[in-house]
């Protein structure tokens, strides 16, 4: 691919990124004490964390930490899945995200890739790409899509193509690529490797440095936590709603308790494998 310009509740390996210096840009993302509930249940406990601008964050969990339930929070589509934010604050570059409708802060540049991909399967490549575009300024538009059909050739190749025909591989490559071309300033990617072979993964990874490379914040959730923690920069691990452990991601990698947990080092046979993190998909 071308390249294109049992943890005690709240421990840390280091405190969080480090704070914004005097004078650089605002953080693309700072989430503060939030609290989410569906009804009566509590999915997010007072939860923090932060994206740097620019930076690329990974938040790690297992079945009902609450990782797609953040994200949900985030984007600004919790209502649709009977969520209510009960507490804390959600902020990008400054501003209040709460309460605001889930197409103005895709307008305001906060773009999510969903899990299992959700493209327009009956419309070209090309209508998809530029239904990503519709809440985006006219002016840079074309820059954008020339900007996408670099970063994925295979699109190129097949912008007249149904999208329900493209592989799995393809069709992820699809939906960033349509988030892409909203503009975004964070990108909210929800189990972009789900499903998709070793090699596609690679190539995958490839694009998120790629993406990286053009100053895009990232917030990843990944089933693949070795992919995650290589990809960020730093990374959270929730558990039953609250952050267990934060760090810098090399150092949450060489973490006894992580490596036991979510990245199977630990001798063992799979059945304790399986009962200390589930092998099929995660879903916050």
């Amino acid at each position: 691919m071308p390249t294109v310009p049992p943890t005690p509740r709240g421990d840390t390996v280091n405190p969080g990124p480090p704070g914004t210096p005097d004078g650089a840009p605002p953080d693309a993302l700072t989430v503060t004490e939030l609290t989410v509930a569906y009804g009566p249940v509590r999915a997010l406990r007072a939860v923090s964390l932060r994206v740097p601008a620019g930076g690329a964050v990974a938040v790690l969990g297992a079945n009902g930490a609450g990782k797609s339930t953040l994200l949900r929070a985030i984007s600004g589509v919790l209502p649709f899945h009977g969520g209510e934010i009960r507490g804390g604050r959600i902020e990008a570059d400054g501003r209040d995200l709460r309460g605001r409708r889930a197409d103005a802060i895709v307008a305001d540049g906060i773009v999510q890739v969903p899990e299992g991909r959700q493209i327009f399967a009956r419309m070209t490549v090309a209508e998809n790409l530029r239904a990503g575009a519709l809440t985006a300024s006219r002016r840079g538009v074309a820059e954008t899509y020339d900007l996408v059909m670099r970063l994925f050739p295979v699109l190129a190749e097949r912008q007249r193509q149904r999208a329900g025909l493209l592989s799995g591989g393809e069709q992820q490559m699809l939906a960033i690529g349509r988030a892409l071309m909203a503009r975004p300033r964070l990108l909210l990617l929800d189990e972009p490797s789900l499903g998709l072979a070793p090699i596609v993964i690679d190539r995958i990874a490839d694009t998120i440095r790629d993406i990286r490379r053009q100053d895009i914040a990232i917030l990843l959730i990944e089933q693949n936590a070795a992919l995650a923690l290589d990809l960020a920069s730093h990374a959270y691990v929730l558990e039953v709603g609250r952050v267990a452990l934060s760090g810098p991601a090399a150092e949450l990698a060489a973490t006894d308790e992580v490596r036991r947990r979510y990245l199977g080092d630990n001798g063992e046979i799979d059945d304790v494998r399986a009962a200390t993190r589930p092998l099929a998909r995660w879903a916050g």
